[in-house]
C-alpha cells in the first residue's frame, strides 16, 4: 500500500468518524453521548404528553420526555424526562403542560421561581400541578358549545342590520376615509421622531398636572376671574391695541439708539446680580423693614420741609478684630464674651460691656480689649444749618449792619 493511499484511507475514517458522532448527536440529542440529567415529573393525567415531547425551560428546548409510566395503584402517572447535559434548574420549579406551537403541538415547559441555585439533580422529582395542565379535548369543546349558545341570535342579526344601514350609501366616504388614514399614518412615519419626543416629554407633563391636581379648581376659578376681567376692560384694551403700534415702534426707536448703552447696562446687571445673589436674607431683611422705615421717616416732615440734623460729635468707635462669616452662612456661631471696649474719657458705651451677661459673669472674663478708632469727641459740636436758616441769619446781619 503506497502512502498517498495510506493518508486518503485515514482521512476517509476521521470523516466517518466524524460524520457519525455528529449525526448521532442532531439525531438523538446531546444526551446520546451520555451525562444528561434525569429527571421524573409527577402528573394528574399525562393527556397528550408522551415519549418525545418536548421539554423546555422558559420556552428553550432543554430536553425531551423518555417514557410514561402509570403510578401504582393508577392513581397518576409519572414522566421520565432527559435533559442536555449541564441543564441548571433551580429547585422548586413547577412544570406546564402548553401549547408549543400554533398548530396545538404540546410540550412541557419549566417555569422556575428564580433563577438562583441549588438546583436539581438526576433522580430529582420536578412537580406538575394539575391546575397546569392542558384542558382536555372534550372540556375544551363543551366550553366552546356554551360560549356559543350564550350568544343572542337575534342580537347578532340586529347588530348586522345596525352595521348595514349605517354603511348604506357611504362606500365614497369610506374610500376617502381609508385615503386620509393611509396619508396620515405616512405623516405619523415620517414624524415618528418629533411625535416620540412629545409624547415623552407629554407624560412627564401629565404625571406633574396629576400630582398637582388639588389645585386644578382654584386654577380654573383664577381663570375665569381673569377671564371676566379682560371682558370688563375689553374697551381699554381695544383703545390699548388701537395705540400699540405706534408706542411700539417709538419703543423700538429708543432701543435702536441706546442698544450699545443697553448692553452694557446688562452686562452691570449680572455684576450686580452676582453680588446681590448671596445676599438674598439681607435683602430680604431689607425689603420687610423698608415699610415701617418709610413711615418712621415721613415723621420728619414739618411743614413743607424736611427737618435733618447731622450729628458729628459721636467720637471714636471701638472695633474688634473678628472674623467675618462668608456670605450666606447661616450657621450659628458661639459669641466671643471675652472682648470688651476699654473706657474712656467721654464715652458713654453700650453693648457687650454693659449688656446682661449669662449666669451672672457681670464683667468677669472680659480680657480682650477692642481698639478706639475715629476722631475724638469735639468740644463745641458744630450746628450746620438750614438754607433757610442761613438766608434768615444773613438777613438779620445785614439788617444789623444797617443800623
Amino acid at each position: 500500500m503506497t502512502r498517498p493511499v495510506l493518508i486518503q484511507l485515514v482521512a476517509f475514517v476521521l470523516v466517518g468518524v466524524f460524520a457519525t458522532v455528529f449525526g448521532v448527536r442532531y439525531v438523538l440529542g446531546p444526551q446520546s453521548f451520555g451525562g444528561a440529567v434525569e429527571l421524573t415529573a409527577q402528573l394528574a393525567d399525562a393527556r397528550s404528553i408522551g415519549p418525545g415531547t418536548s421539554v423546555t425551560y422558559r420556552g428553550v428546548a432543554v430536553g425531551t420526555v423518555e417514557s410514561v409510566t402509570i403510578d401504582p395503584g393508577g392513581v397518576g402517572s409519572t414522566a421520565a424526562l432527559s435533559l442536555d447535559p449541564g441543564t441548571q434548574i433551580p429547585v422548586g420549579s413547577v412544570g406546564r403542560v402548553s401549547t408549543a406551537t400554533a398548530i396545538g403541538i404540546l410540550a412541557l415547559d419549566i417555569e422556575p421561581e428564580t433563577a438562583d441555585g441549588p438546583y436539581l439533580r438526576s433522580g430529582d422529582t420536578l412537580e406538575v400541578p394539575e391546575e397546569m395542565q392542558g384542558m382536555r379535548l372534550d372540556e375544551l369543546l363543551v366550553h366552546m358549545t356554551e360560549l356559543i349558545e350564550s350568544v343572542d341570535a337575534d342580537s347578532i342579526v340586529s347588530l348586522g342590520d345596525t352595521w348595514g344601514t349605517a354603511l348604506r350609501d357611504t362606500g365614497p366616504e369610506l374610500q376617502a376615509l381609508l385615503e386620509n388614514a393611509d396619508a396620515l399614518s405616512t405623516m405619523v412615519a415620517e414624524r415618528a421622531p418629533t411625535i416620540a419626543t412629545l409624547l415623552d416629554e407629554g407624560l412627564g407633563l401629565i404625571d406633574s398636572l396629576a400630582r398637582n391636581s388639588e389645585g386644578f379648581p382654584g386654577s380654573m376659578r383664577a381663570f375665569r376671574d381673569v377671564s371676566d376681567q379682560l371682558v370688563g376692560s375689553r374697551d381699554s384694551l381695544v383703545y390699548l391695541l388701537d395705540r400699540s403700534p405706534d408706542a411700539l415702534a417709538r419703543t423700538e426707536e429708543l432701543f435702536a439708539g441706546t442698544k450699545d448703552n443697553f448692553g452694557v447696562l446688562m452686562t452691570n446687571l449680572v455684576t450686580v446680580g452676582e453680588v446681590a445673589g448671596p445676599r438674598t436674607p439681607a435683602v430680604t431683611a431689607l425689603l420687610d423693614a423698608m415699610p415701617a422705615t418709610l413711615a418712621d421717616l415721613s415723621g420728619i416732615v414739618k411743614g413743607d420741609r424736611a427737618d435733618f440734623s447731622l450729628v458729628g460729635t459721636q467720637g471714636p468707635v471701638c472695633v474688634y478684630d473678628t472674623q467675618r462669616m462668608v456670605i450666606g452662612d447661616e450657621s450659628p456661631r458661639e459669641p466671643n464674651r471675652s472682648l470688651y471696649c476699654p473706657p474712656g474719657e467721654d464715652l458713654s458705651q453700650r453693648g457687650a460691656r454693659v449688656a446682661p451677661r449669662p449666669n451672672d459673669l457681670g464683667l468677669q472674663g472680659q480680657t480682650t480689649p477692642g481698639t478706639g478708632v475715629g476722631p475724638d469727641m469735639a468740644d463745641d459740636p458744630l450746628l450746620i444749618p438750614t438754607g433757610v436758616e442761613a438766608l434768615n441769619y444773613w438777613q438779620k446781619l445785614l439788617e444789623g449792619l444797617g443800623n
